[in-house]
Formats: structure tokens, sequence, C-alpha cells
């Protein structure tokens, strides 16, 4: 006879080997679907590249169309290029925003800290006044 705690156990070490069965099922299946969707989209897009090369080959001639589709995916790639960095510098200026408000919020804190020490009651102020000024905001209107 198994004691309640085993059995307990027993029935939460099921559980959890369940979950990370079901888990490990739903990673492959979506890792494969994800693999033929991706081969079937590449292949569309050579198919549609060569389409469009073939076509523009009977208006402008094969050297012209070929020259004229590397050009466009050129500027493309250096569109996209642009858009990457813009983000890439304003996520960097967002992180350092973030950091000088984390260590202003620091040196508050141990400013608070210095004040708690030596007047108890003014603490008390404090401490509410922190309580009130470092609330998480809401997020909603940031974006």
């Amino acid at each position: 006879m198994l004691s309640l705690g085993a059995i307990l156990l027993q029935n939460l070490v099921t559980r959890v080997t369940d979950r990370v069965d079901e888990t490990m099922d739903v990673a492959k299946r979506n890792a494969i679907a994800g693999a033929a969707i991706g081969l079937l989209l590449v292949t569309a897009y050579g198919l549609g590249v060569v389409a469009t090369a073939v076509l523009l080959s009977q208006h402008y001639g094969a050297v012209s169309a070929l020259f004229g589709l590397a050009g466009g995916f050129l500027l493309l790639a250096l569109i996209v290029l642009a858009v990457v960095a813009m983000r890439n510098k304003r996520e960097r200026e967002l992180r350092r925003i973030r950091r000088q408000q984390l260590a202003a919020r620091r040196d508050l804190m141990a400013a608070a800290a210095t004040v708690a020490m030596k007047k108890p009651f003014a603490a008390t102020a404090v401490a509410l006044a922190l309580g009130f000024l470092l609330a998480p905001k809401s997020r909603r209107g940031d974006d």
C-alpha cells in the first residue's frame, strides 16, 4: 500500500511527464510543418523570379532583364538594411534611456535609505512617495 505522499508524487510526475510528451509532440509537428512550408515558399519564390526574368527578357532581352532584376533586388536589400539599422538604433537609444532611468531610481532609493536611517518618520513619507512615483506604469501608451 502506497502512502498518500507517494501517490501525490506519482500523480505529479505523471502529469509532468504527460505535459512534456505533449509539448514535444507539438514542437516536432510544428518543426516538420515549418520546414515543409519553408521549402514550398522558397520554391515558389524561385519560380516567380524565373517567370519574371522570362517575361522581362521578352521585352528587354535576357541580359537587360537579369540586370534589371538584380538591381531591383539590390535596391530592396538596401531598403531592408536601412530599416533594420534604424530599428536597431532606436532600440539602442531606448535601452540607454531605460538604463539611465534605472540608475536614477537606484540613486533615489539609496538617498531614501540614508534618510530612513536618520529620520524614521520622514522615511515613511519617502516610502509612500517612492511607491507612488516608482509604481509600474501602463504600457498601452508606449507604442
